[in-house]
């Protein structure tokens, strides 16, 4: 705990002076950065600790992006009314969608959540009427919280992490409560923990639905610092950026989308000439992480760090056995 405090503490200062010391640039990658590690966190409470795969999880981004985009252009609403309806209403849509998809297991959930991104990503593009099509929507407001406006790049950067920060808090305490537990037995063995007295189904479709909720508001804000919304910011690309992100950081560990987030969004926004092949690149770090780094960075450093302490530990403890009374003597001193 002490640890998690210190690294959450370095990850503020970071994160706060950037716009200082970085520049644009680096101000625009770590927004960029902020938005991803947001979808991230909830993914990987999906998928890490629930054990259940989603390929799909660029629907919800794109719904939380376009009800923003909509409910503040066409309809008047104020920027937070318009990113809580729009969690809302992507969370409903993950419940509907949940209850029948996630009894689906394996390989088939797989493929039915990236059809699932894919027919948004259709729906997003051609549904003009609604969506403006490959146009988009565009004239989408400042975000505005209690008459405060923030209407530059620099104030929508802090917004961001500040979003970012508590998500991830969040995910923390998630882990470590009792529906955390729950989500770690569903993980490890689906049977056992019903027969446990886990409620498998309703807690496969709560962190479903929250993981949903989770990508929404990121797209949401992704559309205020845009003050645009278009759906080929959600297609293809960012499935494969996302899981490339929770593979190589390390999927079902709580530091894993935050590193993975800042290592390849950086890597993403300077490939320069090579933009073209980010798909492949990131289709290659996936495939590499997979067969090289199968906990990811950050479990893999976990694991090296256990290593070389268990043998301290077995030292110490034949330390203490040395000290101890033999069977044969009187233990009185």
């Amino acid at each position: 705990m002490n640890r998690n405090r210190i690294l959450v503490a370095a990850l503020l200062v970071a994160v706060g002076i950037v716009p200082l010391f970085g520049g644009a640039a680096a101000e625009s990658v770590m927004t960029l950065v902020g938005i991803y590690a947001i979808i991230t966190v909830g993914l990987n409470l999906l998928i890490g600790y629930a054990g259940k795969i989603s390929f799909g999880h660029t629907a919800f981004v794109a719904l939380g992006a376009y009800a923003s985009g909509i409910l503040t252009v066409r309809y008047g609403w104020s920027p937070v009314a318009a990113m809580l309806g729009g969690a809302a209403g992507t969370g409903l849509v993950a419940f509907l969608i949940g209850m029948p998809v996630l009894r689906v297991r394996g390989h088939y959930l797989a493929m039915i959540t990236l059809a699932l991104g894919m027919v948004t990503f259709a729906v997003c593009t051609r549904w003009t009427e609604v969506t403006g099509g490959l146009t988009g929507i565009s004239g989408v407001p400042d975000f505005r919280i209690f008459g405060y406006v923030f209407d530059t790049k620099t104030k929508m950067y802090y917004l961001i992490w500040c979003v970012t920060i508590v998500a991830f808090l969040l995910s923390f305490r998630i882990v470590d409560s009792r529906f955390g537990r729950a989500l770690r037995a569903l993980g490890a063995h689906e049977p056992a923990a019903g027969a446990l007295g886990v409620a498998v189904a309703r807690c496969r479709v709560q962190i479903f639905v929250l993981s949903a909720v989770y990508a929404a508001i990121a797209g949401s804000l992704y559309t205020h610092y845009l003050n645009y919304a278009n759906a080929t910011f959600f297609d293809l690309n960012m499935t494969t950026q996302l899981m490339a992100i929770l593979v190589v950081g390390g999927i079902g560990t709580l530091w894993g989308p935050m590193i993975g987030s800042i290592l390849l969004v950086s890597v993403s926004q300077n490939l320069g000439g090579y933009g073209d092949y980010s798909v492949l690149i990131f289709g290659i770090l996936y495939t590499g992480a997979l067969l090289f780094l199968p906990q990811g960075l950050v479990g893999e450093v976990s694991r090296l760090f256990r290593s070389r302490s268990l043998p301290s530990l077995l030292q110490l403890e034949s330390a203490g056995e040395k000290h101890l009374p033999s069977s044969g003597t009187n233990g009185n001193l």
